[in-house]
């Protein structure tokens, strides 16, 4: 494995069906698809993962960004995560914070991963039988999720990707409720879970907003749940989003 997958702890996620979406409003229907099996990371992106591609040059090196994404990181002199230099947010084993979704993307194909789509986030986040927290379905408490309670925050900043074990997903993968809202790679639209199927599950038409799933720790309990579906401008730098890479093993794709 190269040395820069290996630095993070992956979870195997197997092909097979699984169940994604929920009859609510913008979410369904919910239905039982068929998924290609994929590894995703079991944390989120700490500031200690994403250190190497800030001091090895990734903001300034073309390679890692699609045309777009560079110019804008040059017209705005971007060289780090927006919150870096904030002590709130840069404890190392904190997901990094304040990055865009050209910045995920980026530093994933410098690691030779990419994005999860959506539909891949919410199997490993709630398993195969589409659970209603990747827990279950009994209602966030602090000891599964860092949130905020009627949107009151506990804290006022993320916690470390190692807490909340009692929260972790079918697969073992931790914070996927909570935390920090996730990047995934699929363009926003509000019908797609209408227009998914088997042979269409990520969603390629542009626009420009990209889907967030996961909740934060500024959210309540509501907005925690898996087919809940959020999303952002690809240039928003806020405190409430982070990132979680999936890998192909060799001959990863990398979306444009």
């Amino acid at each position: 494995m190269d040395i820069k997958k290996s630095q993070f702890d992956w979870v195997s996620i197997p092909a097979g069906p699984a169940w994604i979406g929920a009859d609510n409003h913008g979410e369904g229907p919910r239905q039982r698809l068929l998924v290609a099996g994929f590894s995703i990371c079991r944390f989120a992106v700490t500031n200690r993962d994403f250190e190497p591609f800030v001091e090895q040059g990734g903001y300034v090196n073309p390679d890692f960004w699609t045309a777009d994404a560079y110019a804008w990181i040059l017209a705005c002199q971007i060289r780090e995560p927006a919150f870096w230099r904030d002590a709130r947010y840069r404890q190392p084993d904190q997901p990094v914070t304040g990055v865009s979704f050209h910045e995920a993307r980026a530093l994933a194909r410098w690691a030779g991963c990419r994005l999860p789509s959506e539909v891949e986030w919410e199997k490993a986040a709630r398993g195969t039988e589409g659970l209603l927290y990747p827990w279950g379905d009994e209602e966030p408490d602090a000891s599964r999720a860092h949130f905020a309670p009627d949107f009151d925050p506990i804290s006022l900043s993320a916690g470390p990707v190692q807490d909340c074990p009692t929260g972790d997903s079918p697969f073992g993968c931790r914070q996927m409720a909570g935390n920090l809202f996730e990047w995934c790679s699929d363009f926003f639209h509000a019908d797609t879970p209408v227009r998914r199927t088997v042979s269409l599950l990520t969603e390629l038409r542009p626009s420009k907003r990209h889907v967030l799933k996961g909740g934060a720790w500024t959210t309540g309990a509501g907005r925690l749940r898996a087919a809940a579906r959020w999303s952002a401008v690809a240039e928003l730098r806020d405190n409430i989003v982070g990132i979680r890479l999936v890998d192909d093993g060799e001959g990863t794709q990398f979306e444009e």
